[in-house]
C-alpha cells in the first residue's frame, strides 16, 4: 500500500464531524490560485486532525512531517530571489522551512493549565536558501545553519597550482595533504552564523523587545535602540561585539505570533560575514511569515504579500 493509501486508511478512523469541519473552507474567490491555497490548507486541517485522533501516527511522525513538509510547498512554491554580491545581482533558488499551527487541543497534559486562546501557538513559513544552509529542530527551537564546507585534494591542486607545478611526485602529495588538513581546519573552526527561530506565549512585542535589550547589554559592547522593522513586522535591535573582523554580530527580530506571545528570530554572524552570511539572512528573514490556526485568510495573504 502506498503511503498516501496508508494516510487515507487512517484518516478514517477520524471523527466523520471533524473531518467535515476542516474540509468546509468559504469559497472567497474564484481564481486558480486561491483554490489551489484553500485545497492545501483544508489537507492541512486533515493532518492536524490525523495526528490528534490517530494513535497509529505517534510511530509514523517521519512520514506526518514529509506531508507537512509538502503541504508547505504547496503554500509555498520554490522561488528564486535576487542578491546582490559587491554590485552583482544573483537569483538564489530558495525553499519554505517551518512548522504548521497548532491548537490547543494538541499539546500534551504539561500544557493542560493553560487556557484560552493565548494557548494556542502559531506556525511559521520561511524560505531558506537549501544549497547553502542546512535546518535542524532542538527543543522547540528552529534552526537555519551553514553547510560544513568540505576542502577537497581537487580543491587544493586548483588553489594552489604554482606552488605544486614544479615539487616531485612525492612531496606534491605531502604538500597537497599538508593544504587540504590546513585548510579544512581553518573551515571547521571558522564561525559559520546562524539564524534561531524559537516561540515564547503570554508575552507582549514591547515586553520581549525591552527584555532581550537588557540581556544583549550585558554580554555586547554595543547595542542598538529598539526599533520598528517592516520585513517581518515588529520590532529589532542589533548588537556587536566590535569592529574587529571576528568579532560576533547578533540581530533580533520579534514578531507578534497573533496569541499574546512572539516570535524570536536571531541572526548571529561575524563583522567578516556581514556583506556575505548578513545579506544571506537579511533575504531570508525578510520572507518570515506567520501562520495562524483555522486562518487560511493569513496564510494566503501571508504568500501574496
Amino acid at each position: 500500500m502506498k503511503p498516501d493509501e496508508r494516510l487515507l486508511v487512517l484518516i478514517g478512523n477520524i471523527p466523520e464531524e471533524m473531518l467535515d469541519e476542516a474540509l468546509h473552507v468559504k469559497k472567497i474567490g474564484r481564481s486558480r490560485k486561491k483554490r489551489v491555497f484553500y485545497a492545501g490548507v483544508a489537507a492541512a486541517c486533515i493532518v492536524v486532525l490525523f495526528m490528534r485522533f490517530v494513535p497509529a501516527g505517534q510511530v509514523m511522525a517521519a512520514q506526518i512531517r514529509e506531508h507537512v513538509e509538502r503541504l508547505l510547498e504547496e503554500l509555498f512554491p520554490p522561488k528564486g530571489i535576487p542578491l546582490t554580491f559587491e554590485g552583482m545581482e544573483e537569483n538564489i533558488p530558495h525553499e519554505v522551512y517551518g512548522e504548521l499551527p497548532k491548537e490547543a487541543e494538541e499539546f500534551s497534559r504539561e500544557t493542560e493549565e493553560v487556557s484560552g486562546k493565548s494557548a494556542d501557538k502559531a506556525g511559521f513559513a520561511i524560505y531558506v536558501d537549501m544549497d547553502s544552509y542546512e535546518t535542524a529542530e532542538e527543543e522547540d527551537c528552529y534552526i537555519i545553519r551553514g553547510k560544513r564546507i568540505v576542502y577537497t585534494k581537487q580543491d587544493a591542486i586548483r588553489d594552489n597550482a604554482m606552488l605544486l607545478a614544479d615539487l616531485p611526485e612525492e612531496e606534491r602529495e605531502q604538500k597537497i595533504r599538508e593544504i587540504v588538513e590546513k585548510t579544512q581546519e581553518f573551515y571547521d573552526n571558522f564561525p559559520i552564523g546562524e539564524i534561531r527561530i524559537t516561540q515564547i506565549q503570554e508575552l507582549s512585542v514591547e515586553d520581549a523587545a525591552g527584555e532581550m535589550k537588557e540581556e544583549m547589554s550585558e554580554h555586547y559592547a554595543d547595542v542598538s535602540d529598539i526599533m520598528v522593522s517592516e520585513l517581518p513586522k515588529g520590532l529589532y535591535l542589533r548588537a556587536d561585539e566590535g569592529t574587529a573582523w571576528d568579532c560576533e554580530v547578533k540581530e533580533v527580530y520579534i514578531v507578534d505570533n497573533g496569541f499574546g506571545g512572539v516570535f524570536v528570530i536571531t541572526a548571529s554572524y561575524i563583522v567578516e560575514a556581514t556583506e556575505g552570511t548578513g545579506v544571506r539572512f537579511h533575504s531570508m528573514i525578510e520572507t518570515f511569515r506567520v501562520l495562524e490556526p483555522s486562518d487560511p485568510i493569513q496564510i494566503l495573504t501571508s504568500e501574496a504579500q
